[in-house]
Parts: structure tokens; sequence; C-alpha cells
């Protein structure tokens, strides 16, 4: 795939998001939804509608694991917390380095470049934006649904390694397995 081609949506995608910017409503629940291991991820917006600048999409999962640390080279991504309490963890490997628990209403910023992780310390839903052309990557790690809420154990769906990497490489994620920000 040539850095000019955007993946096709699957199916179940498909007509959404208007894929221009023109107005558009979307009620509770409703947007591109994927499963991501346990956490269930939803893009309200793309650059598509944006012409190129941002995407929009929550997250939503009950405590559970760390998120691989990883960095995006080209994308910025804001994280603000809408219920629970969400660990984040950061380096920018310039001098920045820290972690904090976020809670509702907190707000956290990683700049493209900086290695990050985070872990949903309780029952959560995180609003993210990032440089356009992001969020769709998590479709490329998920399993499409159209099933709004938290997921249930029998619909969790883990990534192989491969799917992670193959998604990285479209959307710009370099997964950091050497970097483990538990081990400080």
């Amino acid at each position: 795939m040539s850095p000019n081609e955007t993946p096709a949506l699957a199916p179940l995608h498909a007509g959404i998001l208007p894929g221009e910017p023109k107005p558009f409503y979307l009620d509770d629940g409703e947007g591109e939804k994927s499963v991501v291991f346990d956490t269930l991820f939803t893009i309200l917006l793309t650059g598509d509608e944006t012409d190129g600048q941002y995407d929009v999409f929550s997250c939503e999962g009950n405590a559970g694991d760390i998120i691989p640390a990883h960095i995006h080279p080209f994308t910025h991504e804001i994280f603000f917390i809408m219920e629970g309490a969400v660990h984040l963890w950061m380096d920018d490997e310039q001098g920045f380095k820290d972690d904090k628990v976020l809670t509702t209403g907190g707000f956290g910023y990683v700049p493209k470049g900086t290695i990050h992780a985070f872990r949903m310390e309780a029952t959560s839903k995180i609003m993210g934006v990032s440089s356009a052309g992001f969020a769709r990557f998590f479709h490329g790690i998920g399993r499409p649904t159209d099933k709004p809420g938290i997921p249930t154990p029998e619909e969790f769906y883990i990534p192989s390694f491969d799917q992670m990497k193959a998604a990285g490489e479209i959307y710009g994620t370099v997964f950091r397995p050497d970097y483990d920000f538990l081990d400080d």
C-alpha cells in the first residue's frame, strides 16, 4: 500500500461517518467501533471530515492491563478522561519522563515522538484527539463491532503482534516491546 492510499473500511464501518467535511450528528454509542483487547474504541471524526486536520475517538473499558509502550512518530495525541481513572506514562527521551493517574476531567498531552503507555485503573471512558489519519489504527488492530459499551469477556479480541505491527506501519505507531515503564 502506498503512503497516499487509505485502507478500505470494514463493511460494518462503511457509511457511518460522512467521509467529507459536512455537518452531522452522532448519538450516544454511535460511530465506527472496534474491540481491541478488552476495550471498545469508537471513532467519531476522522481526517476525512476535517480536511486532514484531526481525528476524535473514545476509548472505554474496565480496569485492566497496561497498553504496550509505543511511539507515534507523526501523531500528537490527547487524553481527556471523561469518566474513571487512567494511568498515563510518558517519556520524550529528552528529559521529560513522568507518569500520572488522571481522573475524571484530567487531561494529558502526548506530543509526537513520545514513548507512552496507559492503563485504566477503574472503569473509564477517554476522549482522544489525534493528528488526522491515526484513529483508524484501532480498526487495524481490532475487530469491528456494532455493539456499544464495554466489551464482555466473550467479545474480547487479542490481536497478534504481526497484526499490531502491520497496523502500526500503516498508521504510524511503533511498538517498543523493549521499553517497560513498570520496571522503573
